[in-house]
This record gives structure tokens, C-alpha cells and sequence, in this order.
């Protein structure tokens, strides 16, 4: 469809079409006996709906139920609405599109630790191949916000405590997704999570990965956050959102509200005397539709009959609704699944990616030696709660988490197949005794955490039981079974209940009795290995200590136990690194590395992560000054494998100025044979050392720092002085994001 059918087309539209297109609706409401039913889609959408929203997670159907009831839908558009706007369907996909049986690749901050966005471009793809074969085109990931505080359940959402880091793994996502055809929305428009929103760091940092996907990314939609920004609900908030996000960046796709985030304006900020007040403030802000159903924008119409809201607004969202449905070809008929059949959401090559992700996720922070084990048959105690639960593999925004958290209805470790640690174990080694035992539950009564699952009515608070099936847990038993081992391999951590959305902590210590299990299992005088799983770091300094060996498996995914067991036998050499400090203790919290002194002393720092093998640089090349007229540098330095074994070593590359955080301005994953030495030239824009005043004015100012090569952010192997000379240089905005690293 042509622009000026696009708008002819609106010009011919009832405003309450064009309204219908600015809000969505749920199949849970449109059903009957599992079918779509018509009579209800007459009383629900009678004048067509813009979205479909959150379609697969918090429904029980398959792939091929799933795509007969969007086509029965488009169906209903086609045949029952004066317009015919098709729907355009929408689910959530950090980790895979959340619907039954869809591969689960590992949770966000454990792919940002394989520091390899390729990876994560190449899981995109995949997961939107899998959305489109059930009609869905828009996904409503990445979330890109820069996680600093432990304490902060969606943390596991992000990539990380580092803008230049998320920076780079938001643009793979957006580029995976939207080169397959799929829309891709950057959340959570700006700085969820961080407290600090003095005006220079706002722009500097938080909104650096944002001014990337709306630049560099060309991604579909934004959506802004459910906090507010100095005082204003981001939803209703005209700086970001027209100022910075229209007017500043030239951004034309759209702008989404979070679920229930319009009303929140009204409902939770007191900012609107009313629903329709909240949606008319939210509109006049800069957000074009509302999630999920309408609770404040149907109320728009009666806004335009009341002069309060002119139509030419209504318009302007309408036209980034439908110009976007056209731009994904849905105007041209490719509005749902043509196959038909089984549709298969988790096929070998899926599970593959799986594997290799979850393996390029995990990060060994300590190892006495035990590791890789020895191929000889032993007794192994397998020992802890997250050793045997699907829970210990997945984060939040999965099927099954969406499924059990907000709808308190039971998932399954089949759906896709789970691999648990246990069950890895026992895959790759067969000839073993792995015997296994809970040990402790993960919370103890007296355990709390903050929020309310939203999306359960009956208010079920974030410490409802888990509705997987637990084995009893008999404490004396497990310490019984470590007793008669020859090796103890302890499955610590949290799961969907304790971290992940809604599920704030104010203590990052493992929580429950777990620290105590795993104390005593030391006391018994055999080796013990602590994996730990969730979605935030934890203080587990202390505890790990007295271990032989610790890996951060995070929520792996579904080969995580797979995964595990082939770096534990040695199939697979380490090579995850953290993208945020664990703290030492409580107390440490927030703790990131940009604090200098206070984040070095951590045990764990950012960066940090032990192989198999060693590493060792050279050569370092840099120029000694660069003048402010310049347009870019490079440098260059080798690395190489000193060990006996192939492994992948993570560069990374700090600026340290004379006044200020140091800040990574590049990274690298190099896999090197033994004995591979490699070079490494980066090319970087001077645009990348440029700041952002409060004002919004970006410049270029003489500077004194120095580039440092590090296998950590604090084990700097390589560094140099260097000096950006001359005037002051203004800058237009800027256009340039990650350095060019040639190998």
C-alpha cells in the first residue's frame, strides 16, 4: 500500500475505527471453548483492534491452536469491520517468543556474560522465525535498560551494568529481529532501575543503547518505562517523548505504553483526575497506542467530540499504526500462518543454539584445579533446590514463567523440554552414581520479597508456592548423601518467584537457608562445587570461598543443564565473563564498576570470569595525541593462547580519564587455538569520546586518558596515555555508537 492510500484510507475512517486501531485486545477475551468465538469478537472489538497482545504466554495452546485462532481472527476483521485493518500481534521474546513448546535460549544477562552479540543476532532471527510461523510480527523486546542495582528484580531482563555493552547486544537483538520481517520494540524508555537521573548522565548513559536503536537500529517502536522521570510518569512525559525521542532523534516509528501504564497515571501516580484524563495526557506526551486492552484510550473519542483532543492527533497515531502494519505486510495479505499441520517451535538446529548459548553464558569465577572433572566413574551429590527445577532454567518472560506468575496456572518442563542439572549430569555421564536431594527449599517462611503478580486478580502476592512439582526436602538427608560422595555439586540460587518482575529483593544474599546448606555440605571435608542460578548478582563471596569451584550459570535456558555438564567434564572450555559486579556483601549494594575503588575491591568484578586455558597480550599500538579535527583512531595489539587447551578470550577496552569513571569503549571475543596468537585492531570515532551537556548540545573537548587493554575491568594487561588536543568541536548529534574491531 502506497503513503497517500495510507492516507486516504484515514481520511474514510469513523473515528471510532481509528481509536479502535490506537488500543488492543487478548484472545482469552474473544474465545469460547477454545475457539475464536464471533459473537464475543462483535461485543469486544466490533470495530476491529490495533493489537493483539501477549497472544501465546498466558494461554495453554500449542503452536498450531495458537495460529488457527489468529487466522480465525483476521478472519473476523476481514469479513465483520468496515475497514479491514488487520491485527497486528504482538508477544514477548528475550528469550524466545514466550508461547508452549518455543526454544528458551538463556536469560539476558547471561548471554550479555558470552559477550558476543553475533549470538545474540543469530537467536533473534530465530526467535522471529518462530513467531512468524504462528502470525505474529512484533515483539515487544529488547529491554535495554543499564542494570547497577542487584536489588532490582528485572535486572535479568538486561544486558548488563555498561551503556557501550548494551548498546551492542540491543543492536544485534533489533537488527536479528526486524531483518527476519518482525518489529522490534526498545524498552524501557528511560532509566528503569537506575536512581540517578541527573540531567548529563541521563543523556550520556541511559539513553545512549536508546539513541542507537532509534539511529543505528532504524527499530519499529518504543515503549517507555512505568517510572517516572524527574517527577512526570515517563507515559505522560513531553521531554522524552516529543522533545528528545520526535524532535532531538527524528524518531518516526511507534510509541507504546507499557501494560496498564496509561492508567497507572491516573491509578498509581494521582497525575490525572480520571481515566480519560490519563489517556488525553499520555496521547499529548507522545504515545500512539495503548497497551493492553483500552482502559483510558477508547475514552479518546469522546476527547475529540469535546474539542479537548483534535482529530488530526488521533490521525497522526493512526498513521504510524497503519503505516507500520504496511511496512510488515499485512495489507498484502501475510497476516498469518500459512502452514499447516505440526508447526515446530523447538527443531534440533533450535536446540543446537540453545546449547551454545547456554555454554557461552556461564562464567567460572573460581577453580582450585577439580576442574574439568576426570573421566573416571565416581559418586556424585547432586544437592540444593535448583538441581533438579525448571524454575533453577528460566527467567521471567517465558512461557512458563508468564504462564505460572501472572496467571497462577501450571507449566511444564516438557513444553519445550527442560534439561535440568541433574539431568545434564546424568546425560554426559552415564556410568556415574548421581544421586540427588533438595537439601532446603529456596525461601524460608520468614523470606519476602516486594510486588504483586499484576496480571492475577486474585492478588496473589510474589511469594505464592511454585506450582511445580517439588520432591519432599529432608535436610539431613542431603547432608547424609554429601557424607557418602566423593564430590558435592550444590544447585544454589533463586527462582521466578524471588527474581523477575514485581519480584524486587532488599537482601542480594542467597536467599533462604541456602548459604547454611551449602556450609555445612563444606564441613564434610569432600570438594564442592557451587552453581549458582537466577537473574541478579548475589553476594556469595563468602560461601564460595570455602568451595572447590563456583560457576554463575544464571537461567541457562533449555540445554542449561546440558550446558553445564559439558563445562564440568571439560566437552566445553569456559568463556563467560560478568557484565556486573557481584557484590561481596549486602552491604555493597548498588555496586558497578564506573565507582572505581569501591567496585575494584569486589571479589568478582565486572569482566571478571576464569577458562581453561590462559591468555596473554602484547604489542600494544596506539597513537600518543589525536587532534579534535580528526574523524577516528585505531589501535592495535595481539593475544595469545598460552595454554593447552582452545578456549575464547574476552577483550575488553577501557577508557580511564584523569577526572571521572572509567567507561568500556569496546570489546572483543576472540576463540584461539593453543598457541594462536591473534591481532586485534579497533578503530574508534571521535564521536565515541564526545559528551552531551544538559542542555543536549554534543561536543567534542580536549582530554587526557588512558586506553586500557584488560581481560577485566580491573586486570588491565595493556595501557597507554593518549591525548585528544586542539579547540572544542560542536558536534550535530551523534551518529556513531561501537568501534570497528578488525581481527
Amino acid at each position: 500500500m502506497a503513503d497517500d492510500q495510507i492516507r486516504e484510507l484515514i481520511a474514510q475512517m469513523p473515528l471510532e475505527e481509528k481509536i479502535a486501531q490506537l488500543y488492543g485486545t487478548r484472545i482469552q477475551d474473544l474465545m469460547e471453548n477454545g475457539k475464536i468465538s464471533v459473537e464475543k469478537c462483535r461485543k469486544v472489538i466490533p470495530h476491529g483492534a490495533g493489537h493483539v497482545c501477549q497472544f501465546a504466554s498466558g494461554v495453554d495452546l500449542d503452536a498450531e491452536q495458537l495460529a488457527e485462532i489468529i487466522r480465525d481472527l483476521q478472519e473476523y476483521i476481514n469479513t465483520e469491520t468496515e475497514s479491514k485493518i488487520p491485527l497486528l500481534v504482538h508477544e514477548e521474546a528475550i528469550t524466545g517468543i514466550a508461547a508452549k513448546g518455543a526454544t528458551v535460549t538463556p536469560q539476558m544477562i547471561g548471554m550479555s556474560c558470552s559477550w558476543e552479540p553475533k549470538l545474540v543476532y543469530e537467536n533473534a532471527r530465530m526467535t522471529a522465525r518462530n513467531m512468524k510461523k504462528m502470525g505474529c510480527d512484533y515483539a515487544l523486546s529488547p529491554m535495554m535498560d543499564v542494570i547497577t542495582d542487584a536489588r532490582w528484580g528485572r535486572g535479568e531482563e538486561g544486558y548488563g551494568a555498561d551503556a557501550h555493552l548494551v548498546t551492542a547486544f540491543s543492536q544485534a537483538f533489533i537488527h536479528g529481529l526486524q531483518e527476519e520481517g518482525a518489529a522490534a520494540t526498545a524498552k524501557h524508555f528511560a532509566g528503569y532501575g537506575i536512581e540517578n537521573q541527573e540531567t548529563a548522565f541521563f543523556r550520556n548513559e541511559v539513553l545512549q543503547p536508546f539513541e542507537a536503536a532509534v539511529k543505528a537500529g532504524k527499530v519499529k517502536a518504543i515503549m517507555p518505562g512505568y517510572h517516572s522521570f524527574q517527577g512526570t510518569p515517563c507515559t505522560a512525559s513531553p521531554f522524552l517523548l516529543t522533545e528528545i525521542l520526535r524532535k532531538e532523534w527524528g524518531f518516526e516509528g511507534l510509541i507504546v505504553s507499557d501494560y496498564g501504564a496509561v492508567a497507572n497515571i491516573q491509578r498509581y501516580y494521582h497525575d490525572a483526575d480520571t481515566l480519560k484524563e490519563a489517556g488525553v495526557a499520555a496521547l499529548e506526551a507522545g504515545v500512539d497506542v495503548e497497551f493492553p486492552s483500552g482502559d483510558c484510550f477508547p475514552y479518546l473519542a469522546e476527547a475529540v467530540r469535546e474539542g479537548r483532543v483534535p482529530e488530526e492527533r488521533i490521525d497522526q497515531s493512526l498513521y504510524r499504526v497503519l503505516s507500520l502494519k504496511n511496512e510488515l505486510g499485512l495489507f498484502e495479505g501475510r497476516t498469518a500462518a500459512k502452514e499447516t499441520g505440526r508447526l515446530d517451535l523447538d527443531p534440533p538446529e533450535n536446540r543446537a543454539r540453545a546449547l551454545d548459548s547456554a555454554r557461552k553464558a556461564v562464567v567460572l569465577l573460581k577453580n582450585d584445579g577439580i576442574l574439568p572433572l576426570q573421566i573416571t566413574p565416581r559418586r556424585i551429590a547432586v544437592i540444593g533446590p535448583n538441581g533438579d527445577s525448571y524454575y533453577s532454567m528460566l527467567g521471567d518472560y517465558t512461557w512458563v514463567g508468564i504462564l505460572e506468575f501472572f496467571y497462577r496456572q501450571k507449566g511444564s518442563r516438557k513444553d519445550p523440554e527442560i534439561v535440568t542439572l541433574l539431568q545434564g549430569l546424568k546425560n554426559r555421564l552415564p556410568d556415574w552414581d548421581i544421586q540427588y536431594e533438595r537439601g532446603c527449599d529456596w525461601v524460608t517462611a520468614t523470606d519476602r520479597v516486594t510486588g504483586t503478580p499484576m496480571g492475577d486478580a486474585r492478588g496473589e502476592t510474589a511469594n505464592s508456592a511454585p506450582l511445580e512439582d517439588i520432591p519432599d526436602t529432608n535436610w539431613n538427608r542431603a547432608v547424609q548423601l554429601g557424607q557418602e560422595s566423593d564430590l558435592i555439586i550444590t544447585a544454589v540460587g533463586e527462582n521466578r518467584y524471588i527474581c523477575g518482575e514485581c519480584c524486587d529483593r532488599a537482601d542480594v544474599n542467597l536467599p533462604g537457608d541456602q548459604e547454611k546448606l551449602v556450609e555445612e555440605l563444606c564441613g564434610l571435608g569432600k570438594p564442592v562445587i557451587l552453581v549458582v542460578f537466577g537473574g541478579r548478582p548475589m553476594a556469595i563471596t563468602r560461601i564460595a570461598e570455602k568451595c572447590a569451584a563456583v560457576l554463575y550459570a544464571w537461567y541457562p535456558g533449555e540445554e542449561g543443564g546440558n550446558a553445564l555438564a559439558d563445562i564440568l567434564t571439560g566437552r566445553a572450555v569456559p568463556s563467560g565473563k560478568l557484565t556486573v559486579t557481584l557484590p561481596d556483601t549486602n552491604e555493597d549494594v548498588p555496586v558497578f564498576y564506573q565507582q572505581g575503588e569501591r567496585a575494584e575491591k569486589c571479589r568478582y568484578p565486572f569482566g571478571f570470569g576464569l577458562s581453561y586455558t590462559e591468555f596473554e597480550y602484547s604489542g600494544l599500538e596506539i597513537p600518543r595525541e589525536i587532534h579534535t579535527g580528526e574523524e577516528d583512531f585505531a589501535i592495535s595489539f595481539y593475544v595469545e593462547n598460552i595454554g593447552s587447551k582452545a578456549g575464547a578470550e574476552i577483550v575488553q577496552i577501557y577508557a580511564s580519564p584523569e577526572a571521572g569513571p572509567k567507561k568500556l569503549v569496546g570489546f572483543v571475543r576472540l576463540e584461539l587455538s593453543p598457541r594462536q596468537k591473534q591481532q586485534v585492531k579497533a578503530v574508534f570515532s571521535l564521536e565515541e569520546f564526545a559528551k552531551y551537556d544538559e542542555k543536549g548540545n554534543f561536543s567534542l573537548c580536549p582530554q587526557a586518558f588512558q586506553l586500557q587493554v584488560a581481560a577485566s575491568s580491573t586486570d588491565v594487561r595493556l595501557c597507554a596515555e593518549i591525548k585528544i588536543t586542539g579547540e572544542p568541536r560542536n558536534l550535530p548529534q551523534k551518529t556513531h555508537f561501537l568501534p570497528r574491531m578488525v581481527l
